[in-house]
């Protein structure tokens, strides 16, 4: 799976005439072995342990970057904005359970809301490109 999304981010570049940068790079494959969800601030001060001289600029640059040839998947929760996570990180859709106090998100596969979809697509002769799934509560450590 890393090498198909390291083509996709290749080809990106070229097809968009843009080149590879030794910093855009890095992040990128720092990136790619992240789990969850991230903030470009999360990101941010991770990446400043490893390179002090790296630039929020080029972080965030490099984000929409990503978001852009469909390798990152942008979400806002409630109304805090701006976190991301690998497009292909699940084989399936999935959920988000967000905690209102503390704003942790647990991510969740099941298989009823993916039936659930079907049923809606022939009901409704209805082509779903996209869907969100997001329950808010308080978490069993809030």
């Amino acid at each position: 799976m890393v090498a198909q999304i390291k083509k996709q981010y290749l080809n990106y570049l070229k097809t968009n005439n843009l080149k590879s940068s030794k910093r855009r790079d890095f992040i990128f494959d720092f990136i790619l072995q992240k789990k969850g969800h991230f903030t470009i601030d999360d990101l941010y001060q991770k990446l400043l342990v490893i390179d002090p001289d790296i630039g929020i600029a080029t972080i965030y640059r490099t984000i929409r970057l990503l978001v852009d040839c469909g390798i990152l998947t942008e979400h806002t929760f409630g109304e805090k904005k701006g976190y991301f996570e690998l497009a292909n990180s699940h084989l399936s859709h999935h959920g988000h359970l967000i905690c209102i106090k503390c704003g942790k998100i647990i991510e969740f596969d099941n298989e009823l809301i993916e039936n659930y979809q079907e049923v809606l697509k022939k009901k409704y002769n209805f082509k779903i490109q996209s869907y969100k799934f997001e329950v808010y509560g308080i978490c069993r450590e809030c």
